[in-house]
């Protein structure tokens, strides 16, 4: 006979649930001994563990098992294992189509993956900015909620009736990609003087740029890109990258009432200039 310890490697079953077994009365010891209490089984038990972990896996409950073991009556048996077994094949059909409807799905994501463009880069080029009078909101928020903060610097902009001059940008701070939270300064070239609250010199100078044609997801692309170029070049980055909205955000002919996201343009339509004010690494020691 084999110690429970044995039976239990034999029969793949913790030796915990072979004591509850014996506990309910589904899986006794052939023998314990009286002394040390040990519990030993023979070669039989071997059998009944196998009937028990292969009607457990056809989802029976421990009752219905313990049932089934116990009573001679084959014929009943017979019936509720054929219903069992139609019961699984209905099942396993189920899954059949299941598996058939996700893999069409599967390729029919992937056909449209593949007709949608992926975002358009253009070449590096050098770029000479002059300073301009920016307005600007700056604050940490979840990703969510960039649109709200767009909103936002547009409703300041018409509250406080600021003739807008150009582009408005973003400068992105701080990526928490873990938190999903950004530390992020919209900017709005404004006409006026630099003592207006909340408002800044964007510095002039030289200037590596490059444009993205796409979905904002993608600006990714245009960020690695212009670094590497910038690199490449010899040159030094001074602060941090410029977004430069030429299309998408706003529409071009906006109306100062109505200052908000463009939700006309396709993503595909977006058009984002990166911009990184640099210097010439001979120049650092002056800058």
């Amino acid at each position: 006979m084999y110690s429970i310890g044995k039976f239990s490697k034999i029969c793949n079953i913790p030796v915990k649930t072979l004591r509850y077994y014996s506990e309910i009365g589904l899986l006794n010891p052939s023998y314990i001994d009286p002394v040390t209490n040990y519990r030993y089984y023979n070669y039989d038990k071997i059998q009944i563990s196998k009937k028990i972990k292969l009607l457990k896996s056809c989802q029976f409950s421990l009752a219905t098992i313990k049932e089934f073991i116990e009573s001679p009556d084959h014929t009943q048996w017979q019936s509720i294992l054929e219903h069992k077994m139609d019961e699984l094949n209905n099942q396993k059909e189920q899954i059949s189509q299941q598996i058939e409807e996700l893999s069409r799905l599967k390729a029919k994501i992937e056909k449209e993956a593949s007709i949608i463009p992926g975002p358009l880069v253009s070449s590096c080029f050098m770029e000479h900015r002059q300073e301009v009078l920016v307005y600007t909101i700056r604050e940490k928020i979840n990703v969510t909620f960039i649109d709200q903060l767009v909103k936002k610097l547009f409703d300041r902009i018409y509250a406080f009736n600021l003739e807008v001059t150009g582009k408005h940008m973003a400068i992105f701070h701080e990526l928490d990609l873990d938190q999903k939270e950004v530390d992020v300064e919209f900017l709005i070239p404004i006409k006026g003087t630099s003592q207006k609250e909340d408002c800044a010199v964007l510095k002039g100078g030289t200037y590596a740029c490059l444009t993205v044609k796409g979905p904002y997801s993608e600006l990714g692309v245009g960020y690695e890109r212009l670094i590497h170029w910038v690199n490449k070049q010899h040159l030094t980055p001074v602060g941090k990258a410029i977004e430069i909205y030429d299309i998408g955000l706003v529409s071009s002919k906006f109306n100062m009432k109505d200052i908000q996201p463009d939700l006309n343009k396709h993503p595909s339509e977006f058009v984002t200039k990166i911009c990184i004010r640099v210097i010439k690494n001979d120049e650092d020691s002056q800058n």
